[in-house]
Parts: C-alpha cells; sequence; structure tokens
C-alpha cells in the first residue's frame, strides 16, 4: 500500500510499507507555520524518515525540517547543493553555531547525476529548469518523481520566440537526462521498467497561456501512471483558488487513455494505492 498526502504547494508525504518520503516541505496543511508537519507525526514513524529538499526557494524549502531530527528516530535528508551551502552551519561538529545540529551523517548533498542509497531507497537527482534538483526516487518496487521546479517556464504572454525556444529546449534536455536513467535501469531489470508509477509535477496558471505545456510534454515523454499536480498555493485566497481549479483541468494536458490524473489539490487530502 502506498499513502499520499498533500501537504501544501509542492509538499507531499508518502508513506509505503517501509519508509516515508517527505518533498519540499515548506508550510502545513492549511498553509500554517509549523515546526514540525501533523501529518509526519501520525505517519509511521517506526519507519525511516526520508526528507528531500530540491531547492532553497522559499517555496519548497523551510529550515525547520532539520529539527526532525531530534524528533523522530530515524530521519535522513537529500538535499540539493545550494542548500547545503546554506545549512554548513548545521551539520559542521567544529562550527560555532549555537543551535540544533544534526549530524553530518544523515545529510547527503546531490548533484544532478548522482545516487544516494539507504535501507532499500534509491534517490536520484536530475536537472531542474530553475535551480536545484528533481529527483526519482525508488522504494517498495515503486517509482516515485518529483519535479522541483522543473517545468517548461515558457511565460508565452511575455516572452519573445526566441526565449520560449530556448526554454523548451532546455526543459527537454532535463527529460533527456531522465529518460537515459530510465532506459537503464529497464535493462536492468528495474521492476517498473521505464514507468514512473507516481509524479509530483508543477502545474502553475501564472505562467498565462498554454500554463500546462510542461505537463503536457512529460506525460507524453513518459508513462506516466499516476499524475499529482502541484506549485499552485501561491497568492491570495482567491488566486490559490483560482489555480486550484486551473490545474485540475486535467483535459488541457492529460495523455488520453493513459494514466491516471488524481485531483489531490486540497491541502490535507489523502491519496491511497494499493500495490498489485
Amino acid at each position: 500500500m502506498v499513502k499520499i498526502t498533500y501537504v501544501w504547494h509542492d509538499c507531499f508525504v508518502v508513506e509505503t510499507e517501509s519508509a516515508v518520503l517527505v518533498f519540499d516541505y515548506w508550510l502545513d496543511v492549511g498553509g500554517r507555520p509549523s515546526t514540525v508537519p501533523g501529518v509526519l507525526r501520525s505517519a509511521g514513524t517506526d519507519k525511516p524518515i526520508y526528507v528531500l529538499v530540491s531547492h532553497g526557494h522559499k517555496d519548497h524549502y523551510n529550515p525547520s525540517v532539520f529539527l526532525w531530527a531530534s524528533e523522530f528516530r530515524d530521519v535522513r535528508y537529500v538535499v540539493s547543493r545550494d542548500v547545503m551551502k546554506r545549512i554548513r552551519h548545521v551539520v559542521s561538529e567544529t562550527s560555532v553555531y549555537s543551535g540544533p545540529k544534526v549530524d553530518p551523517g544523515r545529510v547527503t548533498a546531490l548533484r544532478p547525476g548522482e545516487c544516494f542509497s539507504a535501507g532499500g531507497v534509491v534517490i536520484a537527482a536530475f536537472r531542474s529548469t530553475d535551480i536545484g534538483n528533481s529527483y526519482v526516487v525508488e522504494a517498495d518496487g515503486r517509482r516515485f518523481f518529483h519535479a522541483g521546479d522543473l517545468n517548461a517556464w515558457i511565460w508565452k504572454d511575455e516572452s519573445t520566440e526566441t526565449e520560449i525556444r530556448k526554454s523548451l529546449g532546455d526543459y527537454r534536455a532535463c527529460l533527456r537526462d531522465i529518460r537515459s536513467y530510465l532506459e537503464r535501469a529497464a535493462d536492468a531489470g528495474s521492476v517498473a521498467g521505464m514507468a514512473i508509477d507516481y509524479c509530483f509535477f508543477p502545474v502553475d496558471s501564472r505562467i498565462g497561456t498554454d500554463y500546462f505545456t510542461g505537463a503536457s510534454i512529460f506525460v507524453r515523454e513518459f508513462e506516466v501512471r499516476k499524475f499529482f499536480p502541484m506549485h499552485f498555493a501561491l497568492g491570495d485566497e482567491e488566486e490559490r483558488n483560482r489555480r486550484r481549479e486551473d490545474v485540475l483541468r486535467f483535459g488541457l494536458y492529460a495523455y488520453p487513455g493513459r494514466g491516471e490524473y488524481i485531483p489531490l489539490a486540497l491541502s490535507g487530502s489523502v491519496y491511497i494505492g494499493i500495490f498489485s
């Protein structure tokens, strides 16, 4: 079984049979500040918790995640290099920082193209069209993809044709790296083949015209079995509600006849999947 809770914006907490994955925690359910999200306290915290941070933008990263090391028995962190630069004082045994520190053995910084493996969980980092990483995670025979800020940020209403072509070219180059990784995994006998079982991807209508382009390209490039939109919880309440409606217009970007598009767009909502 897999349990997926949408927390806020880009944050999902994923609980599998043997691990808990936390992607890009920023704010708690409902957009409330919190040191430790309530959903994490109620998860199976006897399992190892893997906290993934794609990059240091404030809507993807909250420094409070490093306090969790004193709250839970087994917490491990996988972060981008830009985040690692920010937390050297937290993981350094010799720094003069007097606040809570984290055992450096619990923190791994990944560059695109690098992997981390522990306890049967494999995390591979890939490029983004912004800063930091996107991630492919293998756990309990299933594959998860979290895009971070990887997207076709084309801003058609503001950009020149040259800028749009460059943005799409950069985006497709990132996808080629992911495809190469999946091809190697399939050749090595991965039970998932080349498929992505659970995909968390930005669908952000702030982009304007054709805001769904990145998602549309992605689900045609890869076999995505379950697609979860994200990156729509910015702005005031009215703006967030409008963007939530926009991400749920699956007909604009879904690949007809392939995959399932999950409307997990209300903060705190839960999806339960059965592993077959």
